[in-house]
């Protein structure tokens, strides 16, 4: 009978018991890879059919009981002991890891419901251009993309669009001097900067966009086939006008708002072709009412975003868990 939930996670995942709450724990197993040492993990191959059991201190779930995996920012695998050397350490954390990754391939897609599979998160996260061609091809406006490490295309890039052109990165955080994490934000370019700071794009590609006007911007938390949407007003602010993530909660207002139904229905078909069941969706209105796509996180964050709407957003992914056929996104 399946009805176990299987969340593969990281101890200190801030996210995670906020949706325990609303679950039966009897019916939960959590999994944190970063303390993965004493667990039993066990797969067997045996006749064409594959199962595994998981042990976590007094809870046992095998393949064939599990109706919903939450696979929700689980940690690189990590021992600390010094029973072990260097080298065998970091050999048996890849090892873990490889087994792991083993354990996940073999699970049923069809018969369990993950929120998401790592196969999924793998594909879109650092795949912005396939982000944007699936919303291009469901019907979703998108900014104009350019990515490169050639001064010479970025020029003619700012140029097509009269110099209003913003860069991105793939990634958010990057690290100074001192090895401190820093975020990195969307950032407008200009021609003096083109031509003071151009000749170091050729160390790395960066992604260039034309400017969208915004009237506000969107943070939508798709949960399986349910939506909440944020409306983020970000140009109140001088410090949030070409990023929110800059965040200036005092003067820059969090609010639900709805979205047309057939922005609605674009974006669940885009959840659907990316194999998504949650995914932290990043759009802008317009002043002239357009609905412009920027990007999907399939591992975003929305604690925030339910602590200052009351958006029950904690509890959509409970009732997903809980019951995968009522509220899942499938086709």
């Amino acid at each position: 009978m399946r009805d176990k939930i299987l969340i593969v996670t990281d101890s200190n995942e801030l996210n995670v018991p906020e949706v325990q709450k609303h679950l039966v724990s009897s019916q939960v197993l959590r999994l944190n890879t970063d303390q993965l040492v004493g667990h039993g993990l066990t797969l067997q191959v045996e006749k064409g059919e594959i199962d595994f059991l998981l042990t976590c201190g007094m809870q046992t779930i095998s393949a064939n009981n599990i109706k919903a995996v939450w696979y929700r920012r689980p940690s690189n695998v990590t021992i600390i002991t010094e029973k072990l050397t260097e080298n065998h350490r970091k050999y048996a954390e890849n090892e873990n890891q490889r087994f792991l990754m083993a354990l996940w391939n073999s699970a049923d897609t069809n018969e369990i419901v993950w929120v998401n599979h790592p196969s999924a998160l793998r594909k879109l996260e650092h795949s912005k251009p396939l982000q944007l061609h699936t919303a291009d091809q469901v019907g979703l406006a998108t900014p104009a993309t350019l990515i490169t490490n050639c001064l010479d295309a970025v020029k003619e890039f700012f140029d097509c669009w009269n110099g209003a052109i913003v860069a991105k990165t793939f990634g958010s955080h990057t690290r100074n001097d001192s090895g401190w994490p820093i975020s990195v934000f969307t950032t407008p370019i200009t021609r003096d900067g083109l031509e003071k700071f151009g000749h170091e794009l050729r160390y790395a590609p960066v992604i260039f966009q034309n400017y969208i006007p915004k009237k506000l911007e969107l943070r939508i938390t798709v949960v399986g086939h349910r939506i909440f949407s944020c409306a983020i007003h970000s140009q109140d602010s001088k410090r949030t006008m070409y990023d929110w993530r800059r965040y200036d909660f005092g003067h820059v207002k969090h609010e639900p708002c709805e979205l047309p139904p057939e922005i609605v229905k674009k974006l669940l078909q885009a959840m659907r072709i990316w194999d998504l069941q949650f995914g932290a969706i990043d759009m802008i209105l317009t002043p002239k009412g357009d609905y412009v796509f920027l990007e999907v996180n399939p591992s975003g964050q929305w604690g925030w975003i339910e602590a200052i709407t009351g958006m029950p957003i904690s509890k959509a992914i409970a009732d997903l868990l809980v019951d995968p056929t009522a509220y899942s996104n499938r086709p």
